[in-house]
């Protein structure tokens, strides 16, 4: 079961949607067909840059367990007062002291886990970062796949018009109401459809390979990507997706290193007060056989490490911080306002394609084809009108690659996501 963050994640990814099911003939591939929400799934579980940074977080954790560790005690075997000249010649004189040498650390220790604690809040805060960004190019690679299979279908749909093509100028030859050379010309045009069919059939197959990679899968096992284009995402209003910054893992990193910042500007103030060492035992009096206790506190008198420049570099880190925080925000925001204005062109093109010009350039192509096979139009007027609808086709598939890739950016930027029941 995914965590709740892996959840978000993906329902942010999955503002694509709605790509309701819908299956497309397309290059012969085995497998289960792949929805998207599995697509981003996968990616999550078995990213390959994803498992890699899980190996920073356990070395953080190693630090911050090298953090908690304080300094071992010393044991110290000191022998006065023997091997000298006089009566001090003999080791019957001599004084021999064992004790115990601790480092207190006044207050270092619980510093130095602070810091290690901040550092792993903000590795945290990059693996989050580093999740939707998978969860978002997830998306990306769905959308191509599924935008090569349209393509692919369009194609299909090409080839079909131009074997009517050929099929209607073969008739015009037989009845003598056009030259052999119309009817090369359409066999040579859908030559050339055939061979558009081929690069797509390639450019799909790369797509799915790299949908597949990443969840590490070299050889793509999955079937054909489900979903259709014809379904444009929705847009909010502008002024909510501004406050949805907010929730911009880039934005939250700032909060985890100014903790961090702050911890190590701590520990650089600790060090403004060195350690002392305290010094307990027990001294053996050779010639009288006695004992006594021994017992010392060493303190440094810090004259000339004063860890100045140490407080300033942290200081200065620390400052630095809330100065990037409101930079990125800008830039965030700017982001922010530009792919709106793109996601409201994109879905204002396709509008406009469905309602204004499409059932036209179908209708023209009906119509030019009946007067074609009366011989009231020639071969150029035909193949201009199938060009222009295959070609409004493709933009409107275009319009809805792009608005979709809006989309994605914008939930990147915003981390946030639709409602669980509004996902397909």
């Amino acid at each position: 079961m995914l965590s709740s963050t892996a959840r978000r994640l993906l329902a942010c990814a999955l503002t694509v949607a709605p790509l309701y099911a819908g299956a497309i003939e397309v290059v012969a591939v085995t497998g289960e067909p792949l929805t998207l929400r599995a697509a981003v799934e996968r990616s999550l579980q078995a990213n390959p840059d994803l498992k890699a940074f899980g190996y920073e977080l356990a070395a953080q954790d190693g630090r911050a367990l090298q953090a908690g560790v304080s300094p071992n005690p010393e044991l110290v075997i000191d022998v006065e007062d023997a091997f000298g000249t006089g009566s001090r010649k003999s080791f019957s004189t001599a004084q021999t002291t064992i004790s115990l040498r601790q480092v207190l650390e006044r207050g270092a220790l619980s510093r130095r886990l602070a810091a290690a604690g901040a550092g792993r809040s903000l590795l945290e805060v990059e693996l989050e970062e580093k999740r939707l960004d998978v969860a978002a190019e997830t998306a990306r690679r769905f959308i191509r796949v599924l935008s090569d299979q349209s393509r692919l279908q369009l194609t299909h749909e090409a080839n079909g018009l131009a074997e009517k093509t050929v099929e209607a100028a073969r008739n015009r030859v037989r009845a003598a109401k056009a030259p052999e050379a119309e009817q090369a010309r359409a066999e040579a045009a859908l030559a050339r459809s055939q061979l558009d069919h081929e690069d797509v059939e390639h450019e799909l197959l790369t797509s799915r390979r790299q949908l597949g990679a990443m969840w590490g899968d070299t050889d793509p096992a999955f079937g054909e990507v489900i979903g259709k284009l014809d379904q444009l995402p929705a847009l909010a209003p502008y002024q909510s997706l501004a406050i949805g910054i907010r929730g911009n893992p880039s934005l939250l990193k700032f909060s985890s290193e100014a903790r961090l910042r702050e911890a190590e500007l701590r520990l650089a103030e600790q060090r403004r007060k060195p350690a002392w060492t305290l010094n307990t035992g027990l001294r053996r009096f050779e010639d009288g056989d006695d004992f006594a206790a021994v017992l010392g506190l060493s303190i440094p008198l810090p004259f000339r490490d004063r860890s100045e420049g140490s407080i300033a570099v942290a200081q200065a880190h620390l400052d630095q911080v809330d100065a990037s925080r409101a930079a990125t925000e800008v830039r965030v925001l700017t982001q922010l306002f530009e792919l709106f204005q793109e996601l409201q062109h994109a879905r204002h093109t396709a509008d406009t394609l469905d309602i204004e010009v499409l059932p036209r350039v179908q209708a023209a192509l009906k119509q030019t084809e009946y007067a074609y096979a009366r011989g009231r139009y020639g071969y150029q007027e035909l193949l201009a009108a199938q060009r222009e609808l295959l070609e409004v086709k493709r933009a409107r598939i275009q319009a809805a690659v792009d608005a979709y890739g809006y989309a994605i950016e914008i939930d990147r930027l915003t981390g946030t996501a639709p409602a669980e029941q509004n996902l397909p």
